[in-house]
């Protein structure tokens, strides 16, 4: 049997979609000074990663044995994991916009310059930026309208290497920010060979999911907050949703009540807990005995451990 949690966790410690950094903690979106930040959008950079992620979800699926008629992924950061996952399963995606399901079947990108990456605009051009990324074993990114208000701060989610050519996918619903994505792309040194602009308003249209089994995809579990109101806004379409799967979580008991206040219950599981992360960051020499300590002092209080250790919260203005 694949040990997902450890292949995922030295991944993510490899190319930095984990952090650790209890002496520099960093801003969460809530304002809370934390010594861990997840960033699991590296992974997309490489084929082999998506695909570790993509089968240990499915994996994920089959454990709990859940009927399923689509997969629907977060916005934003879900969508990729959950695209790819429907490519596995050969089941359509859903993104969710206001209260509407929009559907996604398996997508075909036509194309003629050389490129070695592939890059999109988001959300609607993910899925079939994802998909040819997919087909053709290539990195894969894909660039917000604006920079992150927390975090890293990025605009382009992904790994960009200097000197990358990319196809830019602007598949878009009425308004589109491609000039604002090619600048982004060309300002971290990537060359865009060729662009692929398309209004999809005619192909992706909101679809009746009453009655479908869903099963909701999320990047990162947090404080549970947003992703218990994601399960919800599927709910309200009329869906049954019973599981929510993560790639990872940092298994806060907040977490927890948020999704223990759904009814009907929602069974949630991660590929990588943060539990099962830090015996594998001091194996690998990521982290001190001391910091470890530091770190599961963490885990043990997390919303007052800024403050104990000289880091208060940053308010919002």
């Amino acid at each position: 049997m694949t040990d997902y949690s450890s292949q995922i966790a030295n991944a993510s410690l490899d190319v930095g979609a984990i952090k650790l950094s209890p002496a520099d903690p960093f801003t969460w979106a809530s304002g809370f000074r934390m010594p861990i930040y997840n960033d699991n959008r590296a992974l997309l950079a490489s084929y082999d990663h998506r695909m570790l992620v993509t089968q240990g979800l499915a994996a994920k699926i089959r454990e709990y044995q859940v009927s399923y008629d689509f997969i629907a992924g977060t916005a934003t950061a879900g969508i990729a994991p959950a695209a790819s996952l429907a490519l596995e399963l050969g089941v359509p995606l859903i993104i969710m916009q206001d209260g509407a399901a929009y559907q996604f079947e398996n997508t075909q990108v036509d194309s003629s310059a050389f490129f070695d990456a592939i890059a999109s605009t988001c959300p609607w051009a993910i899925p079939f930026g994802v998909r040819r990324a997919n087909d053709l074993q290539l990195p894969f990114m894909y660039v917000r309208q604006t920079k992150k208000g927390h975090g890293l701060q990025q605009q382009i989610e992904g790994r960009p290497q200097k000197g990358q050519q990319v196809l830019l996918l602007d598949y878009h619903r009425n308004d589109s920010y491609v000039e604002t994505a090619r600048t982004a792309l060309e300002k971290a040194d990537v060359s865009v060979a060729q662009t692929v602009s398309r209004d999809i308003s005619d192909i992706i249209t909101p679809t009746y999911i009453s009655g479908a089994r869903v099963i909701v995809i999320e990047d990162l579990i947090s404080t549970g907050g947003s992703s218990a109101k994601a399960v919800q806004e599927v709910r309200d379409a009329g869906a049954l949703v019973t599981h929510c799967f993560s790639i990872f979580s940092y298994g806060l008991e907040v977490a927890a009540q948020a999704f223990g206040e759904l009814s009907p219950h929602v069974q949630t599981d991660s590929l990588l807990t943060y539990a099962q992360l830090l015996p594998i960051a001091i194996a690998r020499g990521d982290i001190s005995a001391k910091q470890q300590e530091v770190l599961q002092e963490w885990m043990n209080d997390p919303f007052n451990w800024g403050e104990k250790h000289g880091f208060p919260k940053v308010e919002k203005k």
